[in-house]
């Protein structure tokens, strides 16, 4: 599979900040992102010492220019670069994001998944998520694929919690 020319060719067009927080693959480069948010951090809280010192010093008008400035230049930027990054990462895997191996291998966990919660406590919403992501797989599936999804998605559907052992209480 692999990196591809054209794949090569849609980083390069991207811009500086994208390369620099994501690979080529699109993953995030969490070191770099959570080093900038912590320098961004640093100057959020030296710039509020600083403006407080500078409000002491020269009255409260001095404070509220300073606190505006520090609002507007570190703390928003700080805010909306953490908001493009979440923004980014997206909600999750799509139709789009796996390929067949990696259907197959979510549909396999999902079942495995589904297996190991029998005798838990919280059974029965563990059995209802994996039934919820195996039909959302099987909806979002290529035609050829749905069939296989489909009888994974019924598979784990019709499991029913374990019967509760009442004479134990």
């Amino acid at each position: 599979m692999g990196i591809t020319r054209d794949d090569r060719a849609k980083a390069a067009r991207q811009s500086w900040v994208v390369r620099l927080f994501y690979d080529r693959d699109g993953d995030l480069h969490g070191g770099r992102a959570l080093a900038v948010v912590g320098l961004l951090a640093v100057a959020v809280v030296l710039g509020t010492v600083m403006v407080s010192f500078a409000g002491a010093a020269f009255g409260p008008e001095t404070l509220a220019i300073g606190a505006l400035i520090v609002f507007l230049a570190i703390k928003v930027p700080l805010l909306i670069f953490v908001f493009w990054v979440l923004m980014r990462q997206g909600g999750g895997y799509t139709q789009s994001d796996l390929n067949t191996t990696e259907r197959s291998r979510v549909l396999e966990h999902l079942v495995q998944q589904a297996r190991e919660a029998r005798g838990r406590p919280d059974e029965a919403e563990r059995l209802r998520w994996a039934a919820r992501e195996a039909w959302r797989i099987a909806d979002e599936a290529p035609d050829d694929e749905r069939q296989q999804a489909i009888a994974v998605a019924v598979e784990i559907s019709g499991m029913r919690p374990a019967p509760q052992d009442r004479t134990a209480a």
